[in-house]
């Protein structure tokens, strides 16, 4: 199973002026006066089709207030709070799902410093609390399997904030963790996907190439950050964060 974290999916919206063959999306922008290609929930859904294709085992996860089809790939809940886990669990049973989590991506689509750190950092680092949850859960609970990988966007403040906060170490106990410079970004699977329909995606009002620039041009300088965790990291120019859940096994857990 596959996790989008700030993404929304809805297969209706695909409907009207976009055709889909297999895996292949003909895109038409306003060919339908009844869809408005600028919003997210379209947008996330265009980007979400090409990156899972047909696949039934992704489940985009946001607090999106307009209308979504029900359906197995998406749940409509906040990924920072302290409810996620048991709204997960119960949207896995739900639709029959697997449990284990080979995969998880926060969308790096808009992410302006301080808004990133007010939004995913809220809770007190919930977002983390959350994912190191799922880490140590097991079968048949739903849990993020060895080898399993989290992709986290850094604009600075956010990565200061994840850095400093109650869960970073025990983090690095539990995951290998690396960075991923702008130049590299299509490390991430998710940017990968999406620059073969970038075009599409500016159709819809955002740009794939400025929200990267985003995430590395915003922020304070690094000289700021009082740790030793900014010896093991880039700079600025690390705009991802790449967690590889150890194997039980070899992982420290206090």
């Amino acid at each position: 199973m596959r996790l989008a974290f700030g993404m929304t999916y809805d297969s209706t919206e695909l409907g009207n002026g976009t055709l889909l063959v297999g895996n292949d999306i003909y895109f038409e922008p306003h060919a339908d006066a009844q869809v408005d290609y600028e919003t997210s929930l379209f947008r996330d859904t265009l980007r979400l089709y090409n990156f899972w294709g047909d696949e039934s085992v992704g489940i985009a996860v946001s607090v999106m207030e307009a209308s979504v089809t029900d359906s197995p790939r998406f749940l409509r809940c906040d990924f920072t709070s302290r409810w996620f886990i048991n709204e997960l669990e119960a949207h896995v049973k739900e639709y029959n799902l697997a449990v284990c989590i080979r995969e998880i991506i926060l969308d790096y689509m808009w992410m302006p410093d301080t808004w990133a750190l007010t939004n995913y950092g809220k809770h007190k680092f919930g977002l983390l609390k959350n994912i190191l949850e799922l880490t140590k859960r097991t079968f048949p609970l739903t849990h993020i399997k060895a080898g399993g990988i989290v992709y986290l966007p850094i604009p600075w403040q956010l990565y200061h904030g994840i850095v400093m906060s109650q869960y970073w170490e025990e983090l690095k106990e539990l995951y290998c963790i690396e960075y991923i410079h702008y130049n590299d970004a299509q490390l991430n699977p998710l940017v990968r996907s999406d620059v073969v329909i970038k075009d599409m995606i500016e159709s819809c009002g955002k740009s794939v190439d400025f929200n990267l620039k985003l995430m590395k041009n915003q922020g304070e300088k690094n000289e700021s950050l009082i740790t030793g965790d900014v010896d093991h990291w880039g700079g600025k120019d690390d705009i991802f964060m790449k967690l590889t859940r150890k194997s039980p096994d070899t992982a420290i857990v206090n």
